[in-house]
């Protein structure tokens, strides 16, 4: 098997607070294989953009990387120093941040700003330089991109914006695109067409693709696999079919349960009881018992870590198949509904894009 462009393990990252230590990510751990599209999900404040900006190395004070491993292509990023960051940001490594409507400086063309970042990292004439972010922009579904390329940000829409960003992102034809919340602020319609660019994209260019995203539809559309995050941990791990299937974190399995159905009429949605526990006091043992009705003693003392339940999934939970001692998960469920019976894709499950 080929080496991951990406494996994290570990990862601990702290923000250092008057309110206290906000431990952002605290030991998460996950690989992305050459050409892959993986899925981060979780909620709002699972540490899934903190994650993506220490893989970049881009956490800023009063924020620290305490420990753990990024290694890409092999190699130890954190060993780097920011001249060699520098070097491997946009032109190895490429992101694409949240808001569009705020990512673009206002005062310089779009054109502008895509040239200025091939120049930064690729040896051109002006007039090739030219000629490469007019492809770009052709490549991203922009049209007439030789009349918009001297347009400003604010005669751009929002779709239009996401894609002078992914024209950006893609101008150095990197090997790993990070796409923290691609879509945010943009209506479904334009979500799908954006998602349909980065697909046309991938296959171009061949790039793995680290999408994070907190829509169980949008990763059951366009990942091969995903993460699932909860209170800065990886808590799950497998292929997107399987995991959509049969889901073996209670976590996971309530992010499922909350998802809007089709069959309104007779499917109702189930909360995840509770909140998401403050970073800077995460309760003891799992940080998920205080919200898990299968929560047991053991539960509140032993904070697990992820680990193989089957070949190519991951879990960390005490209760999930294949820890042994512990009963199982599904010795807990009660009702009609088994562990296996998890909401699959192709039941309609998810509003897929």
């Amino acid at each position: 098997m080929s080496e991951p462009i990406l494996e994290v393990r570990d990862l601990v990252t702290r923000f250092y607070t008057e309110a206290g230590t906000v431990k952002a990510a605290d030991g998460s751990s996950f690989k992305i294989d050459r050409g892959e599209t993986l899925g981060i999900v979780g909620e709002s404040g699972s540490g899934k953009s903190v994650t993506a900006l220490s893989v970049i190395g881009l956490i800023d004070s009063p924020g620290r990387i305490e420990s753990g491993e990024i290694r890409y292509k092999g190699e130890e990023l954190r060993e780097k120093t920011e001249a060699e960051m520098r070097k491997i940001r946009g032109n190895e490594i490429a992101m694409v941040f949240q808001d569009p409507m705020t990512s673009l400086n206002p005062v310089y063309t779009v054109g502008q700003q895509i040239r200025r970042v091939i120049r930064t990292h690729q040896d051109l004439s002006k007039e090739a330089i030219k000629s490469r972010a007019i492809e770009l922009m052709a490549d991203v579904g922009i049209p007439e991109p030789e009349a918009r390329i001297d347009d400003y940000p604010h005669q751009f829409s929002g779709g239009m914006r996401q894609r002078a960003l992914l024209a950006m992102a893609i101008s150095c034809d990197p090997d790993l695109l990070i796409a923290d919340e691609p879509t945010t602020a943009l209506d479904v319609t334009i979500e799908t067409q954006i998602f349909n660019v980065l697909d046309d994209l991938q296959e171009k260019y061949g790039m793995s693709i680290m999408l994070i995203t907190h829509d169980l539809g949008v990763v059951a559309g366009t990942c091969d696999s995903v993460a699932v995050a909860y209170a800065g941990r990886i808590v799950e791990r497998g292929g997107v079919d399987e995991l959509f299937a049969n889901p073996r974190h209670p976590y996971t399995r309530g992010l499922m349960r909350s998802i809007p159905r089709l069959r309104a009429d007779t499917d109702r949605l189930t909360p995840i009881e509770g909140d998401v526990p403050n970073l800077t006091s995460l309760p003891p043992g799992c940080s998920f018992h205080p919200r898990c009705p299968h929560a047991t003693k053991e539960c509140e003392e032993y904070n697990p870590e992820i680990r193989e339940v089957e070949p190519g999934r991951e879990a960390a939970c005490l209760h999930a198949r294949g820890y042994g001692a512990i009963p199982s998960l599904g010795d807990r469920y009660s009702g009609e509904e088994e562990p296996g019976d998890g909401p699959a894709v192709a039941d309609g499950g998810t509003n897929d894009v």
